[in-house]
């Protein structure tokens, strides 16, 4: 079984190689199935930053919701302003790269209000418990889609 499942990996990778546009797919495929399954993971780190503000986990899988529901649409948004990008005269480029740019200052800034607005702690805690997190988040978002492109090529 194990074989057939490596065998089955090695000719997707042989596939993608022949079409790089396989490859985005399958990026684009692992994001939301590891968002979910990190979605309660985030909560219970915000449960264990917050541990003393005496919140109930529902509360934090509530931000943990929220958050990530803002940043699958500020990358739709994204992805919507570079394909208008693309399918404009190149004279609105200048354009596009500004509003690209707002995009990605605005989604890190955002999270950061949230964040203080509804834990309600002082500016430099927050910021030291928005870093903190975002870099423990970020790493577990880069291995959970590891995995999942992983399975997704074994399952291709």
């Amino acid at each position: 079984k194990f074989n057939d499942m490596a065998s089955h990996a090695k000719d997707n990778v042989h596939r993608m190689q022949q079409d790089p546009n396989l490859f985005k797919d399958a990026v684009l495929k692992a994001v939301p199935s590891t968002l979910f399954v990190l979605m309660p993971i985030f909560a219970l780190m915000l449960k264990i930053a917050y541990a003393l503000k005496r919140r109930l986990y529902m509360e934090h899988l509530i931000v943990a919701l929220h958050s990530h529901a803002f940043l699958c649409l500020s990358l739709l948004a994204m992805f919507l302003v570079m394909a208008l990008q693309d399918a404009m005269a190149p004279r609105l480029h200048g354009l596009f790269t500004f509003l690209q740019t707002l995009l990605w200052i605005w989604m890190p800034l955002y999270l950061l209000i949230m964040q203080k607005r509804v834990y309600g702690q002082g500016w430099p805690m927050t910021l030291l418990k928005y870093c903190v997190l975002g870099l423990c988040y970020s790493v577990l978002l880069g291995i959970g889609a590891a995995f999942t492109m992983l399975a997704g090529l074994v399952w291709m």
